[in-house]
């Protein structure tokens, strides 16, 4: 009788853990097998466009899927899973941001790269950026939002310019892409200059703001945001949407005694285009565009 007590309590106890630490349903690939295709997607895309062949993306990532022996309807029906438990969507995407911010920092900015950005006779350049390298948005809350926020110390000086500069790449199986980056710079009046830019295409972007009045400058903050869009028009619940937004650099350059005329402080910004030198890796720079004001006191939502 003690005896089958005890085994009864045994199994007892065993049932009720099982509840309490619920696994992946039945026909529901593992976070980590999510994580694992959604990284190769990302692989997959980046090839496609090295070859400036985005339909090429199609037959990559079929053989990605194949890679993991995984069909669509699984994959669908994960990724339909994932986006209702939001921990674990959460965890997911944390962990392929890193794994983007190590791949990002294995091909990071060297000294080559910056000085790219301007000679020691026109200004010193420095790297000023303290946040990841690599991010991962989808749109929703909270993951379709990154704010970035610094304080000027005594290395800066008057008529600095700031330089933000990143790729970014989307991974969409229907819908309108909508990003935005902002650099925003308070310089010592309390003025604010402001640059934003829609990310809706694969490609490098840059945005800068300087100090053509030489206030000094007090602040740097900005943010990256993907928009969730109509769903209605634009596609359903659950359809797989990434932005990825990477190599990300914040650059101060020092400009000596070369102010610009103009009222809007030498803004300027966009994705790749003429009007610019290069940067390191050939791309062009962009072509200037009005800036747009920044909502105070930007936090994570």
């Amino acid at each position: 009788m003690r005896k089958t007590a005890g085994l009864f309590l045994l199994v007892l106890s065993l049932l009720l853990l099982a509840s309490c630490n619920p696994g992946t349903p039945k026909g529901i690939l593992s976070s980590g097998e999510m994580e694992d295709i959604l990284f190769d997607y990302h692989i997959a895309q980046a090839m496609a466009q090295q070859g400036n062949r985005p339909e090429d993306f199609i037959s990559y990532r079929a053989a990605v899927l194949k890679k993991h022996e995984v069909t669509e309807a699984e994959f669908d029906s994960s990724l339909v899973y994932y986006e209702r438990h939001t921990e674990k969507l959460q965890e997911i995407y944390g962990n392929l941001a890193d794994r983007m911010q190590k791949e990002a920092a294995a091909q990071g900015a060297s000294a080559a790269d910056l000085s790219s950005y301007g000679t020691t006779a026109n200004g010193d350049t420095a790297s000023i950026w303290t946040g990841p390298h690599a991010m991962v948005f989808t749109p929703d809350k909270p993951f379709n939002y990154a704010a970035y926020s610094l304080k000027a110390d005594t290395a800066y000086h008057p008529g600095d310019r700031l330089i933000l500069d990143f790729d970014a790449q989307f991974i969409y199986q229907d819908g309108v892409r909508n990003g935005v980056a902002v650099l925003a710079v308070q310089f010592g009046n309390d003025s604010v200059a402001t640059q934003v830019v829609q990310v809706q295409s694969d490609s490098h972007y840059s945005l800068q703001v300087e100090d053509t009045k030489r206030l000094g400058i007090k602040s740097v903050r900005g943010f990256f945001l993907l928009s969730k869009g109509n769903e209605q028009t634009e596609g359903g619940l659950t359809t797989l949407k990434l932005m990825f937004i990477e190599n990300i650099r914040l650059v101060r350059m020092h400009i000596k005694n070369e102010p610009t005329n103009g009222t809007n402080n030498g803004i300027t910004g966009g994705p790749s285009g003429p009007g610019m030198p290069p940067d390191s890796g050939g791309r062009p720079r962009p072509l200037p565009i009005q800036g747009a004001p920044v909502p105070a006191g930007v936090v994570r939502q």
